[in-house]
């Protein structure tokens, strides 16, 4: 798989030949080259040999049917995956809205495969995997919509022998926790939840966010909340902080200080509202900028805050 989300690392030759950066579900990123259109891409690089020296889960793509959409996401099994037994399974969305989950390496579903869970990748309506319309489905719709998609893929992947279904979580980045607090909002029966840099209300994202004025497009066809009661009505209708007093779900809250994609006020009013209606929940705050911890220490800290909320409620 072609390495990128919103645009793929690649550079074209002189001769046509096609030079780009690309992983495997248990290698990292590496560079190849593609010589002719109808040749073998060849690995040009071995700089992952130690992790390839890992045992990592397998990957398999999975799809079902949700209103007029067949939405598909990726599983990750544990790398000792035995179908006759039962694993807990945490769900989690991409971040974006516009990206996919593909089947290719990534560390953040490995780490938690390699604590025995199945991880599914769900991607809802939003996705860019599956075309203009597909995507453009959560213009006016940013929460049920997509929270159905998931559901849905949820209820089929109860049903296969290996899934403990009294054993689930959703974790998930930005959109992705987004997704995470309207999911424990709007249904029950999670065992716990990780909201990381979660976007919890619109509005408060379209004033203080760097992209927020983007929203207007997104969700509003170019009208501001503040020009058009409707809108404002269905961007409150929207936001996951509208249902947060409905929460059950024990939920570990983490952002960064200096967050200018979702500033961290959307994750202290978040907190806030779990914690006055008696919800089991923690905050993590980095004392950093940025969107999501990027150096070495910081994000093997941020994944063992994740771990360990996991295992603690799933284990």
């Amino acid at each position: 798989t072609i390495a990128g989300a919103y645009w793929y690392e690649y550079n074209i030759g002189k001769n046509n030949s096609i030079a780009f950066i690309a992983s495997t579900p248990q290698s990292p990123q590496e560079l190849y080259i593609l010589e002719t259109p109808e040749s073998t891409p060849k690995r040009l690089t071995n700089l992952n040999v130690e992790v390839r020296n890992i045992p990592l889960g397998k990957q398999e793509t999975f799809t079902w049917k949700s209103d007029e959409f067949t939405p598909n996401g990726i599983l990750t099994f544990p790398p000792d995956f035995d179908p006759n037994k039962k694993y807990p399974l945490v769900i989690e969305p991409h971040g974006g809205p516009r990206s996919t989950s593909k089947e290719s390496f990534n560390k953040s579903t490995q780490l938690k495969a390699a604590h025995g869970y199945i991880v599914f990748q769900p991607n809802y309506r939003g996705t860019d995997n599956m075309g203009y319309r597909f995507s453009e489905a959560i213009n006016g719709d940013a929460g049920e919509g997509p929270g159905r998609d998931v559901m849905r893929g949820l209820a089929e992947l109860k049903k296969r022998s290996y899934i403990d279904s009294t054993k689930t979580a959703v974790t998930g980045w930005s959109y992705g926790g987004f997704m995470t607090t309207w999911l424990i909002g709007n249904y029950q029966g999670w065992k716990c939840a990780v909201a990381g840099a979660a976007v919890t209300d619109w509005i408060a994202h379209y004033t203080q966010s760097d992209l927020g004025n983007g929203n207007r497009f997104e969700f509003g066809k170019g009208k501001s909340p503040f020009t058009d009661k409707k809108v404002k009505e269905n961007w409150i209708k929207n936001s996951p902080i509208t249902y947060a007093e409905n929460v059950k779900t024990p939920t570990l809250i983490i952002s960064n200080t200096g967050d200018e994609r979702v500033p961290i006020s959307q994750s202290y009013t978040y907190f806030r509202v779990l914690q006055d209606n008696g919800v089991e929940s923690n905050f993590i705050a980095f004392p950093i900028t940025g969107h999501i911890p990027t150096d070495p220490i910081r994000t093997k800290e941020m994944n063992r805050y994740i771990l360990d909320w996991l295992d603690k409620y799933l284990k």
